[in-house]
């Protein structure tokens, strides 16, 4: 009898444990803001994070998304129901960003927290959707027409106003197997109708963005994982780098990761992106990834500790003016 009740402890102990792993979060502020400006310079550049990997840039005039995913289903929803897009969310989320049209959609690759929300974001903004052909099954099982869907060519340059957008293969952070399984990492073969189970949004081909302007250039990697020598010839003023898991990688893994990205384009400051807690919505003092999840100052520190120039960390809804670097922002490409 006395067994069984240490048993039982124990096992409410375990559940009691996992629970406050799974709501507890890191201090984000022992890290450094992004100064902001309240009203950005005639002709400059903005940057506005907006969660995961969903940041809105703008000069103005013309203005980019990289993917756009604002629905945030919980842990409990992916693990038990099927998912679809959250309409409440995601208009609540374009209008506090003060989206109202945008002129294309870049998507990194179609895992369901960067490429779920896509085609709804995409009816209501106007944008052409941009991506791998995965991505372009979600478009179309979303109701977009083929007139909306780019599917991209890799290093060929796409032009929106002065902004002009290179899609570099690029690859995902290792995850744990089950997670894996559970999330999909082929591609996407027919159209994905909401609502559906979390793996019918496979990931497809990962790509990082680069983004060049008059007034600044950037790098936009949506996941912790790059392709050696896929940047070569590139160069960004920022580079923007996905921090989850990142962490939980080996040394050598994060070594790798900084010198493919970050250091083969230049950049003078890195700026952390998936880093929030996306199983909530999303908030201006969103909380990072959950210990249970992630260890968001181990991911911090293998890319800030890595780097000689600026580390930011841009809240979300709080725009950003780039300040271009001393290199040219032109792109030699592949």
């Amino acid at each position: 009898m006395k067994i069984a009740r240490w048993l039982l402890a124990a096992f409410l102990l375990v559940i009691l444990s996992g629970s406050l792993l799974l709501t507890l979060s890191p201090d984000l502020t022992r890290w450094p803001v992004a100064p902001t400006q309240s009203v950005p310079e005639k002709g400059s550049v903005t940057l506005t994070y907006l969660g995961t990997s969903t940041i809105l840039i703008s000069d103005g005039h013309t203005h980019l998304l990289t993917d756009g995913y604002f629905s945030r289903v919980s842990i409990p929803q992916l693990l038990f129901t099927r998912i679809a897009p959250n309409s409440q969310r995601i208009e609540h989320a374009l209008a506090q960003a003060g989206i109202t049209s945008l002129d294309a959609q870049l998507v990194l690759h179609s895992h369901f927290d960067h490429a779920m929300d896509v085609a709804e974001v995409a009816k209501r903004t106007g944008a052409q959707l941009l991506g791998s052909s995965s991505t372009a099954m979600v478009g179309k099982g979303g109701g977009l027409p083929d007139s909306r869907i780019t599917t991209i060519v890799p290093h060929q340059p796409y032009s929106f106003g002065q902004f002009t957008v290179h899609f570099v293969p690029a690859s995902h952070v290792p995850l744990p197997a089950p997670v894996e399984a559970m999330t999909g990492k082929g591609d996407i073969a027919k159209p994905v109708t909401p609502p559906a189970r979390v793996g019918a949004w496979e990931e497809g081909q990962s790509y990082a963005v680069v983004i060049t302007h008059p007034a600044g250039s950037l790098l936009i990697q949506g996941s912790s994982g790059a392709v050696p020598g896929a940047l070569t010839g590139y160069q960004a003023d920022y580079a923007l780098l996905a921090s989850a898991s990142l962490g939980k990688q080996s040394d050598r893994y994060q070594q790798t990761f900084m010198e493919e990205t970050a250091i083969a384009v230049g950049a003078h400051t890195v700026i952390p992106v998936h880093w929030d807690d996306f199983f909530s919505e999303l908030t201006p003092d969103v909380k990072p990834l959950p210990w249970g999840l992630d260890n968001m100052h181990n991911s911090f520190h293998a890319l800030a500790d890595r780097h000689d120039g600026d580390f930011w960390v841009l809240p979300p809804f709080q725009p950003f003016t780039l300040t271009p670097g001393a290199q040219s922002p032109s792109v030699s490409g592949q």
